[in-house]
Formats: structure tokens, C-alpha cells, sequence
């Protein structure tokens, strides 16, 4: 997967072309919301906002998409399938708003704690609802779940391969992987249920892992510890909005990333749910990123914000690796072609 050509290019106005396709990290402060955009169709990962600060991420992505679809009229406002990688606010609480002005055709999710939201905004619109539960997930471990994508390009050209690799593990009674001892404990906070997606495209690969936390982590990689090359990608959109426990140096270098997105708010909001008050991204976390040999060198390091912790003022940090975050920039694009060749928007 480390058939890299980068280059970096702003530009917005050209389309996807029939063997390419769009990374969209859109700016919704506190919160995610990742489209993918193929030739034929799109793929939504997350629909969430910030907490006390909703009707700021509704303008920003109801504004991104109106602007998208508008450009994108051959795709008729449809979002051919959404995940929602756990069921906390800033991960779902803009699934309504989706799914009155959008077609939507499948939800992929866990039951783990599902909101009432969701499940009415699925009867309501008619949408299918998939849950990845825990019987289903871990049967399915060593190999993952492929989401069918063939539809979403132009016949004869990349297909895009979609696998969920763990979603729902809540369990009743304590076990053992590979030696690891797992608590229930471990898992009674939707995060550690998180469902984790891998994208390949030709030459490039991408890793979703929602709001991973450390023991999810530990259970992701002692699951698979017969096949962890599944995770060597090209791309990493960092888990939990770069926070401290989102990301291990253990599971950096299985990944070997040579770009990594962060989907975290403004340093400016002080409210409960901002970026401020969870300390994301963390300063630690950056500067883990900022010593991971994979990640490709800038050309000049910048000059970005981190926190130390909770509810202080941000660090400044020189930042001398791939490192995008939508707190400092907005939202992130990034055009792929099926040769490995990378251009960001």
C-alpha cells in the first residue's frame, strides 16, 4: 500500500473522475462527519455535531453538502450508505437532518446504546438498518465484513472494497485473547464499541476507527494478531479527534500511515462538548504523530494548536509530519487516484 506519489494542490472545482475519488473530512467543529465520493455514488462515515453548538455543525454541513450536491446533480442528494460508528452525539446527532433532505440507503451501525433518533429516522424514511453486533462482528473477526461498493463506480474501472473489522464487542463476562484479559468494564462505553473501516482503493488505503480508545485498541490487535498487515494503510483518520487515548505508538506502526486527519473543533468555543473542554487533539498525541517515521515529512514544518490536557489553553507546536486537522484548517479534501497518487484540496 506505500505506492505514494504526493503532491499538494488547492484547488476545488474539478470533479471525480471515473477512476478516482474524494475524502471529504467536513468541518463540523467537536464532531464527525466524512463523506467519500466515488463516480457513481457516495459513502457517509458519521453524521454527528458539537454539543452546545449544534446549530453551528448543522449550518456547516448542511451548507457542504447542499454545495456538493449541487455540483454532484448525477447523484441525486443520495448517500448510498452511512455508518455510524457508535452512537454518541458528536458521532449521530445530525442523522435526522440527513434523513429528511437526503436519500438514504442503508445505515450501518451497532445496537450498542442506539439512540431513539436513529431508529426513528430509519422508520420514518424507509432506510435499511444493519447492526454489527457482537455475535455477528466476531464471527466475521480475521476476515471483517465486506460493504458491497461495485454500484458506486463506472463499470470497468477501480472498485472500491469497504470492510468492517469490529464493531459492537460488549460482552457480559471477562475473556482472554491472545493472552489479553478483557473486563466487561473495558467495554461498557460506546467508543470501545466503535466500528473500525478499512477502504482500499487500487494503491490506497484508508482506516477508520471512530472513537477507539486504548482497550478497544488492545482488543482490535489481539483479535487479529495473525493478520495485522490488514491494517497497514496509506491513510489514518485518527481516532477519538486525536485525543490521548485514541491512539497507541503499538498501533502506528502496525498502521504506518504516511498521512493522518484529525476531525476535532476550534481552540475559540469554551463550551461543555468543545474542543477545549475534551482537550482535543492532545499536544501528547500530536507529538506522537510528529515522531512517527511513516508519516511524510512537510516540506516546512507550521505552526499548529494542541492542549496539555482538559480546559487550558492550547499548546504551539511545530508540526513537521502529514498532520491535517479540520480545527485548523476546516474541512480537509483529498483527490486519489487508483495509482496511489494523492492530491490534497
Amino acid at each position: 500500500m506505500k505506492h505514494i506519489l504526493f503532491t499538494i494542490l488547492v484547488v476545488f472545482s474539478f470533479s471525480v473522475k471515473a477512476d478516482d475519488f474524494k475524502a471529504h473530512f467536513i468541518n463540523v467543529g467537536q464532531a464527525d462527519a466524512t463523506l467519500l465520493e466515488f463516480s457513481k455514488g457516495t459513502v457517509m462515515i458519521d453524521a454527528g455535531g458539537e454539543l452546545h453548538n449544534i446549530k453551528s455543525s448543522r449550518t456547516s454541513l448542511g451548507n457542504y453538502l447542499t454545495t456538493f450536491y449541487q455540483r454532484r446533480t448525477d447523484l441525486k442528494k443520495t448517500i448510498d450508505v452511512l455508518i455510524i460508528t457508535h452512537n454518541h452525539y458528536d458521532h449521530i446527532s445530525l442523522i435526522t437532518d440527513l434523513s429528511k433532505n437526503y436519500t438514504i440507503k442503508r445505515i450501518i451501525t451497532s445496537k450498542f446504546k442506539l439512540t431513539k433518533e436513529l431508529k426513528k429516522a430509519a422508520k420514518n424514511e424507509k432506510i435499511q438498518l444493519e447492526f454489527m453486533d457482537y455475535r455477528f462482528m466476531d464471527s466475521l473477526m480475521l476476515k471483517g465484513y465486506e460493504v458491497d461498493l461495485k454500484n458506486l463506480v463506472t463499470a470497468g474501472t477501480t472498485i472500491p472494497k469497504l470492510t468492517l473489522y469490529s464493531g459492537e464487542i460488549s460482552v457480559k463476562v471477562k475473556h482472554t485473547v491472545n493472552g489479553h484479559t478483557f473486563p466487561p468494564s473495558n467495554f461498557s462505553n460506546p467508543n470501545n464499541n466503535s466500528i473500525v473501516s478499512k477502504l482500499v482503493y487500487g494503491k490506497t488505503s484508508m482506516l477508520f476507527t471512530g472513537d477507539l480508545e486504548h482497550e478497544g485498541i488492545e482488543y482490535l490487535t489481539a483479535k487479529y494478531h495473525n493478520n495485522l498487515s490488514l491494517f497497514d494503510v496509506d491513510f489514518y483518520h485518527v481516532g477519538h479527534h486525536g485525543a490521548e487515548n485514541g491512539t497507541t505508538k503499538e498501533l502506528l506502526e502496525i498502521m504506518t500511515p504516511k498521512i493522518a486527519l484529525i476531525s476535532a473543533g476550534d481552540s475559540t468555543n469554551r463550551n461543555g462538548g468543545s474542543a477545549w473542554d475534551h482537550g482535543h487533539p492532545r499536544k501528547s498525541t500530536l507529538e506522537l504523530l510528529n515522531t512517527q517515521a511513516s508519516l511524510a515529512n512537510r516540506n516546512q514544518p507550521i505552526k499548529v494548536h494542541a492542549y496539555p490536557s482538559q480546559e487550558v489553553a492550547p499548546a504551539i507546536i511545530d508540526l513537521k509530519k502529514e498532520v491535517y486537522c479540520t480545527c485548523w484548517t476546516g474541512t480537509i479534501v483529498m483527490l486519489v487516484d487508483s495509482n496511489g497518487k494523492y492530491t490534497k484540496q
